[in-house]
């Protein structure tokens, strides 16, 4: 694994010293911003009770708002990029450093307040001199906890064009590589330590006397404390979450747990084969959604009984074996692997072929007269490429395409979480984007061109079922039932499946319902 690691990083340095700058400086706008928010507004909000209300209750209310929840609320006003991420990032971190804030200053002692007034100190005066002096070890470590929260969630920047090391954790993830992923993780984490440390040190300068030393070792003890408590009846709480779960969990025998990846095909197909095995009398828990990184550890870990995958998938990210481009011995390979490695059977294929595919945008399409990837290749420099950032690094990715079609030397290229790649198209943020080749939004062909593969460098990605083999033995009729339903799905139907939900907002499960009425009694 060390070893892995440290290829991947010689191999990416540029990269990698790219991408931890744009770390850096992501968080540290992030976090000056909310210190000027944080410390203005958190000492008008000691003032007065009625100031806190006003001030503080909806900074604390923002903060039960998960940091990728605020990113797609405000992707329709702001669009994507670096500024985004830090507007999600600042409201993140400014309710630590506005609630310490707050009560270092109610904590400077009434007494001291009225001696600096006896010697004839005005307001201003002992606002600089002894309100903000003692109230200065609190706010540092309200800053200090901002600091650390805003440097790990800068990792979902990564998800709308904003660069740094989530780049990373995010390619790690969609290629199910361990070593690229610990890569991106212990970047984090050492940019973190290491800019607390520095944080620490100058913190120690800043409080040089001995009065604010005493003052931060006794709150610092008192926090230690509440958070040692804290963190042991969270411990006590979680075990008893835990307990509870595995006392009530007792999956039943006669139930097929059916998974889904977390995308619209997966998700219609999954419905289609839980609706297929429910039909026949069978009693069918659906767990759909599952990250496509960890679907294959599901299935294994025994947590589902069967869920869609596709062949060029299995091939290529979990064998990791090199590319082929014949659809039956991309088949029989997985197929035999699966079975020896896994104990996983894969049913009868579909025609449904959900390949990988490149699209343009149609006014990039016109302008330079690109209609296949050759094309591409030649207008590469001036074309701006919207990335997932696995598709950089898988080997039927770029680095596939360059092996037959040449460099690309894209004149950009930003990272962006897939579910955002047509919108950052249409809305000419990019030209060009990864996409497989049945999403329901290639149908839009005024606005989008699925480019041809013209040297034939992908490999088939036919869907099939993949089952684990006690449940198959168990219930062998589960193959007749499920193999009805992929004959019946070749690349136009599952195109037309998607675009129903993708284009025209109908729900995953009316779709796949209103198909499998069409095709139960073939």
């Amino acid at each position: 694994m060390l070893q892995k690691m440290a290829e991947y990083i010689l191999s990416h340095q540029l990269e990698i010293t790219v991408q931890i700058r744009d770390h850096l400086l992501t968080s540290l706008y992030a976090l000056l911003i909310a210190t000027a928010i944080g410390v203005v507004c958190g000492y008008f909000a000691s003032r007065s009770g009625k100031a806190e209300r006003w001030i503080s209750l909806p900074f604390s209310a923002l903060r039960v708002v998960p940091s990728l929840a605020i990113l797609v609320l405000l992707i329709p006003v702001m669009g994507t990029g670096r500024k985004i991420a830090v507007t999600a990032l600042v409201l993140l971190a400014v309710p630590p450093i506005l609630l310490n804030t707050m009560v270092g200053f109610r904590e400077v002692p009434d007494f001291m307040l009225e001696s600096a007034a006896g010697i004839g100190m005005d307001p201003r005066q002992i606002l600089q001199k002894v309100r903000i002096p003692l109230a200065l070890p609190l706010i540092l470590a309200g800053v200090r906890t901002a600091m650390v929260e805003v440097i790990a969630s800068a990792t979902l920047a990564a998800k709308i064009g904003g660069g740094g090391l989530g780049e990373i954790i995010f390619t790690g993830l969609g290629l199910n590589r361990s070593e690229i992923l610990l890569t991106g993780g212990i970047a984090v984490a050492m940019l973190s330590l290491g800019c607390g440390l520095l944080f620490d040190a100058g913190s120690r300068k800043l409080l040089k006397w001995k009065t604010f030393q005493s003052n931060v070792k006794r709150r610092t003890t008192m926090r230690n404390n509440g958070r040692n408590n804290g963190k042991k009846w969270a411990v006590i709480g979680l075990a008893g979450l835990l307990g509870a779960a595995a006392a009530l969990h007792v999956h039943a025998e006669d139930v097929i747990r059916v998974g889904s990846k977390d995308f619209t095909e997966n998700e219609i197909v999954a419905e289609l084969y839980a609706l297929a095995l429910e039909d026949e009398g069978y009693k069918v828990e659906r767990i759909f959604d599952i990250a496509s990184s960890v679907i294959h550890t599901s299935i294994l870990n025994d947590e589902i009984d069967l869920y869609p995958e596709y062949t060029g998938t299995g091939l290529i990210s979990i064998l990791q074996l090199e590319p082929l481009t014949d659809p039956q011995e991309v088949y029989d390979t997985v197929k035999a692997a699966y079975e020896e490695q896994f104990s996983l059977t894969w049913l009868a294929y579909a025609q449904a072929n959900d390949g990988q595919g490149l699209f343009i945008s149609k006014a990039a399409s016109d302008a330079y007269g690109i209609t296949t990837i050759s094309d591409l290749q030649a207008h590469a420099d001036e074309l701006r490429f919207a990335s997932q950032g696995e598709f950089d690094e898988r080997e039927d990715g770029l680095p596939g395409l360059e092996k037959v079609y040449g460099p690309f030397n894209w004149k950009s290229s930003k990272v962006y979480d897939n579910g955002l790649k047509y919108n950052v198209v249409e809305n000419d943020e990019a030209d060009v984007s990864p996409a497989y080749t049945t999403e329901g939004r290639l149908s839009e062909t005024d606005k989008f061109v699925l480019l041809e593969d013209d040297k034939q460098v992908w490999p088939p990605y036919n869907l099939a079922p993949v089952v684990r083999d006690n449940v198959l033995e168990v219930n062998p009729q589960i193959e007749e039932i499920l193999d009805r339903v992929d004959a019946t799905l070749d690349t136009a139907t599952i195109t037309a499946l998607n675009a129903r939900v993708d284009v025209d907002k109908e729900e995953y499960e009316d779709v796949a319902a209103a198909y499998y009425e069409t095709i139960k009694e073939q």
